[in-house]
C-alpha cells in the first residue's frame, strides 16, 4: 500500500550539494549533510549554517512557493523566528524541481529535546501568544501568495473520525497501540465539533517537529511553513492537545483568547489524527524519537477521559 508520505523524488547529498554550488556560487558551500527528511521534503545542512530543501514530491511543489511569498512578509509581524527563504534554486543536472535555501535557525526541535512534562507546561504561554498574533493577522497578507487548494478537509470532524479509527486499527496490529479501546472512548466523546471555516491565517502544520527550543528549553522559532493557508484555527490549536500536559491547557487557552467549545473539540480530534499518523511515519521511516512523540500525545489525551 503506497504510503502518503512515499518520496516520488529523491536526491543525494552530492547532487544536493553541487547543485548549490553551481547556481550559488557566492555562498562557497563546501559541506553538506542530510538534517531530515519530512513526507515532503529533504532538508539538507550546508556548512552549518543554510538550510536548503528539495521536494520529494510534486505536491511539495507550490507549497514551496507559499513560502517563498508569505515568510518574508510574516516574519517581521510575529514574535518567533521563522525561516526567510533567500535562495531560490532551479531544476539541473537530473532533478526535476526547484528548491530553495534560508538561513539555518538557531535552536532544536522540540520532538529531539525530549521535553519534560514540565518544560511542556513552560511554553504553553508563548504558544498561546505566538498563535493569538498569527490567527489576527489580516488575511490580505497573503494577497499575490499561491492558496492552490480547499484545506477544509483537513481540519472536518466527520472525515478526521474515520481517519483516526482506521489509524488505530493499523497501530493495534502493528503493536503500538495498548490502550484503543480508551482512546476510542476519548474520540466519543469529541464529537461536539463544528463545521470548518476559512477565517484565519494558520500555519497548518504545527507541531512537535516544527516547533524550535533553545538549550534553556525556551520557544525559539517555528519551521516549515509549507502549509500555511487561510483556515481554520483548530488545525493549528491541535498543538494544544498534543504537545502540552492537560494541566497546561489554561494558561494556553487565556494566553490565546476565547476558544468555543465546538473549535476546542475539533483541536482534539486533529491532534488524535495528527498524532496517531505521527506514529505511523515514525514507525515506517524507523524514527523511533517521533513513535515515542505521537504515543505521548495519545497517552496524555487518554487521560482526557478523567475531564467527562
Amino acid at each position: 500500500m503506497a504510503r502518503q508520505w512515499e518520496a516520488e523524488q529523491t536526491i543525494e547529498p552530492a547532487l544536493a550539494l553541487q547543485l548549490i554550488q553551481k547556481q550559488f556560487p557566492e555562498l562557497g558551500a563546501t559541506k553538506i549533510k542530510l538534517l531530515g527528511t519530512g513526507w515532503d521534503n529533504s532538508a539538507f545542512l550546508v556548512d552549518e549554517s543554510l538550510i536548503f530543501r528539495f521536494p520529494r514530491r510534486e505536491i511539495a511543489l507550490p507549497l514551496l512557493e507559499t513560502e517563498w511569498c508569505i515568510l518574508p512578509k510574516l516574519a517581521p509581524l510575529i514574535p518567533l523566528p521563522i525561516p526567510v527563504p533567500r535562495w531560490k534554486g532551479s531544476p539541473a543536472l537530473g532533478f526535476p524541481w526547484p528548491f530553495i535555501g534560508y538561513r539555518m535557525l538557531p535552536g532544536v526541535t522540540a520532538c529531539y529535546a525530549n521535553l519534560s512534562e514540565k518544560e511542556r507546561a513552560q511554553l504553553a504561554e508563548p504558544l498561546g501568544r505566538f498563535l493569538a498574533t498569527l490567527h489576527a493577522m489580516p488575511l490580505s497578507i497573503m494577497d499575490g501568495c499561491p492558496i492552490t487548494e480547499d484545506n477544509k478537509e483537513r481540519i472536518d470532524g466527520s472525515a478526521l473520525t474515520k481517519k483516526i479509527i482506521a489509524n488505530f486499527q493499523e497501530l493495534s496490529g502493528l503493536g503500538l497501540l495498548k490502550n484503543e479501546k480508551q482512546l476510542l472512548a476519548v474520540l466519543c466523546h469529541s464529537q461536539n465539533f463544528r463545521a470548518p471555516v476559512s477565517s484565519h491565517l494558520v500555519q497548518g502544520d504545527f507541531y512537535v517537529r516544527h516547533i524550535l527550543v533553545d538549550d534553556k528549553r525556551h520557544l525559539a522559532g517555528v519551521i516549515d511553513w509549507g502549509d500555511v493557508h487561510i483556515g481554520d484555527p483548530a488545525i493549528d490549536l491541535a498543538i494544544a492537545h498534543s504537545f502540552l500536559p492537560i494541566e497546561a491547557h489554561s494558561q494556553f487557552r487565556k494566553a490565546y483568547g476565547d476558544i468555543s467549545p465546538e473549535t476546542w473539540t475539533l483541536a482534539k480530534l486533529r491532534a488524535l489524527y495528527g498524532s496517531s499518523l505521527l506514529c505511523l511515519f515514525g514507525n515506517h521511516s524507523g524514527d523511533k524519537t517521533l513513535v515515542r512523540e505521537g504515543a505521548r500525545a495519545l497517552n496524555v489525551m487518554q487521560d482526557s477521559l478523567k475531564e467527562y
